[in-house]
């Protein structure tokens, strides 16, 4: 590597293992772009040996100037480069290329060797993750984060289900699942939350949330303290009406939709195991579910992920009648593509009543 560069890699890795920095932001452009921006007194102007905007907290690392640091440090010799180097080269590798799984690796074993500490770790990746769209759709940077989770709570231990329930952890899986309190849970949610705002439909971010749900789930299972299952399932029950709320306002994005519903039948499944409070366990049930995909239907019919989250709300209930939430559908969605699709999947998928007229969509095929 060469010696400026060295030095510049340096100081960012120094910089990424402070507590200082608060941000993080990929600018466009390179140092030129910036030495001449104006700043605020005693602030550090960018240079040669500092190619950095580093604002209250903000850290601004130049595009070019990142590729340029990435160039320098891609080749390192893993095997044989120093902790010190290894530490340095993977900070900025990482940053602008998460799914790199060497450096990863490079960095759990600076962890499991005491070079570096996990918490900084988790607190790294979640700067990267709010500063960086990319870090967030590459599922191998959230597979860190849960695994640097194992390194500083310890594993769950044993968990007992009274049964298995479908995409939810088993009683063997529960077991090694990190032991994380409250306060990280929210922690962890806050990050997915932010994530989903920055690159909508993300599928691995929303795959994330659902294993902290499930280690909530998991919490509930492990412990025969009352206060401490209510504490877990109320943040369960808060992320179910958020999520509710988001679809809401996410009309696109059907990996949230998919989540709701599961999140709707664990806790269906928790009600028949008497752990939610009468005045809660209702606003959960799958009709209401089938209401809330239908309602949003009606107003945003042109959205293929709605038809597709009505078709997982009625497959999540067998009691409803078919035949209301079909005239509704005949009477106030014009016809479309995706309603005879609709349409076609229902006549094949759900038994209708023998006294229900088929609507035209269905007649089709």
């Amino acid at each position: 590597m060469p010696e400026d560069s060295a030095l510049v890699v340096g100081v960012l890795s120094q910089l990424l293992g402070s507590s200082e920095v608060t941000s993080i932001e990929i600018l466009p452009g390179g140092l030129n772009d910036w030495e001449t921006i104006d700043l605020p007194p005693d602030t550090p102007r960018p240079s040669s040996r500092f190619p950095f905007l580093f604002v209250e907290g903000n850290l601004g690392i130049p595009q070019k100037v990142l590729y340029a640091l990435y160039l320098a440090t891609a080749s390192i010799s893993w095997r044989s480069a120093s902790v010190d180097n290894a530490i340095k080269a993977s900070s900025v590798i990482i940053i602008l290329n998460p799914a790199h799984q060497t450096a990863l690796n490079a960095r759990k074993s600076l962890i499991t060797q005491g070079h570096l500490d996990p918490e900084k770790e988790l607190v790294l990746l979640e700067l990267i993750a709010r500063g960086s769209p990319e870090c967030a759709k590459q599922s191998v940077i959230w597979d860190h984060r849960r695994w640097c989770l194992s390194q500083i709570f310890g594993l769950m231990g044993a968990c007992q289900t009274t049964q298995p329930l479908q995409f939810w952890g088993s009683s063997e899986e529960m077991q090694l699942y990190p032991k994380i309190g409250p306060t990280a849970v929210q922690r962890e949610l806050a990050l997915v939350q932010h994530t989903c705002e920055t690159y909508p439909r993300n599928y691995h971010s929303w795959t994330y949330w659902h294993f902290i749900i499930d280690v909530c789930y998991a919490s509930v299972c492990s412990t025969d303290n009352s206060a401490r299952q209510q504490e877990f399932l109320g943040i369960i029950v808060a992320e179910c009406k958020r999520l509710r709320h988001w679809v809401e306002q996410h009309v696109s994005d059907y990996s949230a939709m998919h989540q709701l519903s599961q999140t709707h039948n664990l806790l269906d499944h928790l009600k028949t195991r008497g752990m939610l409070t009468s005045d809660i366990d209702g606003v959960f049930t799958s009709s209401i579910l089938i209401d809330h995909a239908l309602s949003l239907l009606i107003s945003y019919p042109s959205h293929e992920s709605l038809w597709m989250y009505l078709r997982i709300a009625l497959l999540n209930e067998t009691s409803t009648n078919h035949s209301v939430i079909l005239d509704k559908l005949e009477r106030q969605i014009p016809p479309s593509n995706l309603k005879r699709q609709f349409f076609k999947w229902l006549s094949t998928t759900i038994p209708l009543p023998e006294a229900y007229t088929r609507p035209k969509e269905c007649n089709e095929y």
